[in-house]
């Protein structure tokens, strides 16, 4: 009989565990479906999406050799930079007989060359073209159609290949013992072509920046200087055509001045000091001088078409000089370069210095994603 009682006690008491089992089931999905909601893609606490490999090894590069102390130096806040180019060419040569003492001097005519660069982030390849040449038939232009180069300009290190050819039209402006007042002295045989790679490290890169006085793609805030340590390679070819030298003076040059071909492979290392003076607001001028001294291996064809090869020690002179005015959005600059390479052997010595007056202008665009205006 006592069976009876309990069956009727736990009949009465499973409504209320069947309502308690509803209630608990219903607060675990409610709990789920909020552990959904704070699991979805729209949720502030997701992690963002990674980016491509290739453009975080980019940010990365950029970050480390781009990094500086904000009180000396606006970095970079663009992606891209644009720039044009007016530049004026001017090549010079002496030769100098070890024999005779005698010397002559060679001048291009000038060239005028229009052209520009495009970087991206650190990145930037340059062509220029000679606006002399243009519509000149093949044989008869300065050989200057086109300069290119490709760089990377950075705070701690710059880097930089480039291409260069002159000759053809030039002139003599001095011979030993001969006056050439009132002559005809346009000389076109002699022709240079040269391949070169240089790259330095720049010491003092938290607070000095050599993108801001020749790269543009950041702004000195304070006066500041660095020294730097470089390496350089230069593959320089030089003809000489005494044939297309004028009549009057065939007869009567010193030989031993002449060459026929000089070939020669250089590997220097330099060490130079860079200067960047603040003279305004966005205003800087720069100076930097860079001498170098390595190793040559040359190849002379001389004038009687006896052939040398010789090893020897190069000295040569990289000078650069800039008034620079930049507010991070738009640039404009006056750009002065100039590079001295010299030969010398027993019998006749060659220095070959080249020149370069840039006028450029540009501008940024693009911003980087950290220094766009959030809107709220």
């Amino acid at each position: 009989m006592k069976f009876i009682p309990t069956l009727l006690f736990f009949t009465a008491l499973c409504p209320g565990l069947r309502a308690q089992t509803d209630t608990i089931r219903a607060h675990t999905d409610t709990l789920l479906t909020r552990a959904d909601t704070l699991h979805t893609p729209s949720s502030p606490h997701e992690a963002p999406p990674r980016r491509p490999f290739l453009k975080r090894v980019l940010n990365g590069f950029t970050s480390f050799f781009m990094g500086c102390d904000t009180n000396y130096v606006t970095p970079q806040k663009y992606q891209f930079t644009a720039q044009a180019e007016l530049s004026y060419w001017h090549d010079f040569y002496h030769l100098r007989s070890s024999h005779t003492g005698n010397t002559m001097n060679i001048e291009s005519v000038p060239s005028v060359v229009l052209g520009g660069y495009l970087y991206y982030s650190i990145l930037g390849y340059g062509i220029s073209w000679n606006l002399g040449d243009i519509g000149k038939p093949k044989g008869q232009t300065n050989g200057t159609s086109i300069r290119q180069a490709l760089s990377i300009n950075t705070a701690k290190l710059f880097a930089e290949i480039f291409t260069y050819r002159s000759g053809k039209s030039a002139r003599i402006t001095h011979l030993s013992d001969f006056s050439l007042k009132d002559r005809d002295t346009s000389f076109g045989g002699l022709n240079s072509k040269l391949f070169g790679l240089q790259a330095f490290y720049i010491f003092n890169n938290r607070h000095f920046s050599w993108p801001a006085a020749f790269g543009q793609n950041a702004v000195q805030r304070r006066s500041c200087g660095s020294w730097n340590l470089g390496f350089q390679y230069n593959h320089q070819t030089v003809t000489f055509n005494d044939q297309e030298l004028p009549q009057y003076l065939q007869p009567v040059i010193d030989t031993t001045l002449l060459f026929n071909r000089v070939d020669y492979n250089d590997y220097s290392v330099s060490i130079g000091y860079s200067f960047n003076w603040i003279v305004g607001r966005n205003v800087l001028i720069a100076l930097s001088l860079q001498p170098s001294i390595g190793y040559r291996r040359s190849n002379i064809e001389e004038y009687d078409s006896q052939h040398d090869v010789l090893n020897n020690i190069s000295t040569d002179l990289t000078t650069r000089a800039a008034v620079n005015w930049n507010n991070t959005k738009c640039f404009a600059c006056l750009v002065l370069e100039l590079h001295t390479y010299s030969y010398r052997r027993e019998k006749f010595g060659l220095t070959n210095t080249y020149g370069t007056l840039k006028l450029v202008a540009g501008f940024n665009f693009l911003k980087k994603s950290e220094y766009k205006t959030k809107r709220k």
